[in-house]
C-alpha cells in the first residue's frame, strides 16, 4: 500500500505541476488582459490582478490537498487577513510551493519575486500583470515601488532568504525586507512555514517526493514594529542591520523549537 501511495503522489505531483504551468499561461493570455482594462488607477488594477492570482492559488492548494500531495494546517489565519493591510508579511522559504500557500491565504497581496520569474514563459505574464516587485530593481526603485504599495494599503509578501532554504544551513536573510520596514516605518507580520517531511527543497526536482504526504504548517505571529527592537537614533542603515539580525534570530528560534 505504501508503494501504491508513493506512485500515486508522484503522478499527482506531476499533474499538479502541469496544471499550474498551463493555468498560468492561459491566465496571462486570456484573463489578465481583461482584468487590466477595467477602470481604476495603477494600484487598483494591480490589486484586481493580484486577487485573480489569489483565487488561482487557492484552487491550486485545494487541488494539491484533494489529490493527496499535501495537507495544510494554518494557525491564526485571521491575524494574517485582518492585520496585514499596509504591512510587510515576512515568510521563511523552506520549499518551492510555500509562496503559493501564503498568497492563497492573503487576498490582494503584492509579492517580491526573483527576476528570473519575470522572464518565465509560463508565469511571467501573470507576475507582470499583477504588479509584483522584482528583487533585481535598483535600491531606489525597489523602495519606491514598495512604498507606493504600502501607502495604498496593500500587504507585501516577502521571502528575505531570497531563495529556498539550503538544507542544514542556518537561516540568513538579505536586508531588503528589513530595509522596507525601517524606512517606511511599517510593522512586520512574521509568518513561519514548516513542512514535514521536507519536499521541493532547493536543488530538488519535482519528482523528488518524500516517502509520505507532506504536512504543511503555517503560523502567523503578532506584528512587530521595527522601532521596538532597534535603535532608530543611529540612523536607518544601522536600524536596518539590527532589525535584520532580529528577524534572523526570531526565525531560527521558531524553527528550532
Amino acid at each position: 500500500m505504501r508503494r501504491i501511495g508513493y506512485y500515486w503522489r508522484l503522478v499527482a505531483t506531476g499533474y499538479n505541476f502541469v496544471v499550474f504551468g498551463v493555468g498560468g499561461l492561459l491566465t496571462a493570455i486570456f484573463v489578465m488582459p481583461v482584468v487590466r482594462v477595467w477602470p481604476g488607477g495603477t494600484q487598483r488594477r494591480n490589486a484586481r490582478a493580484r486577487q485573480v492570482v489569489h483565487y488561482l492559488f487557492r484552487y491550486f492548494v485545494w487541488q494539491m490537498r484533494a489529490t493527496g500531495v499535501l495537507a495544510l494546517t494554518v494557525n491564526d489565519v485571521e491575524r494574517l487577513r485582518e492585520q496585514s493591510a499596509g504591512r510587510l508579511v515576512v515568510v521563511n522559504h523552506p520549499t518551492l510551493i510555500d509562496v503559493v500557500v501564503v498568497i492563497s491565504l492573503l487576498p490582494y497581496s503584492c509579492c517580491v519575486v526573483k527576476s528570473s520569474l519575470w522572464r518565465n514563459p509560463l508565469l511571467g505574464g501573470v507576475i507582470r500583470s499583477a504588479g509584483y516587485i522584482s528583487n533585481s530593481d535598483s535600491s531606489r526603485n525597489f523602495l519606491a515601488r514598495s512604498a507606493r504599495v504600502l501607502r495604498a494599503g496593500y500587504p507585501i509578501v516577502m521571502f528575505p532568504e531570497g531563495t529556498r532554504t539550503v538544507p542544514g544551513d542556518p537561516i540568513e536573510f538579505q536586508r531588503g525586507a528589513a530595509n522596507i520596514a525601517v524606512r517606511n516605518r511599517v510593522a512586520v507580520l512574521p509568518v513561519v512555514v514548516r513542512c514535514d517531511p521536507p519536499t521541493l527543497r532547493k536543488h530538488e526536482r519535482w519528482y523528488h517526493i518524500p516517502p509520505r504526504r507532506a504536512d504543511f504548517s503555517v503560523t502567523v505571529h503578532e506584528p512587530v514594529d521595527p522601532a521596538s527592537v532597534t535603535d532608530a537614533s543611529r540612523g536607518p542603515a544601522v536600524a536596518t542591520r539590527q532589525f535584520n539580525r532580529w528577524l534572523e534570530e526570531f526565525y531560527r528560534g521558531e524553527l528550532q523549537a
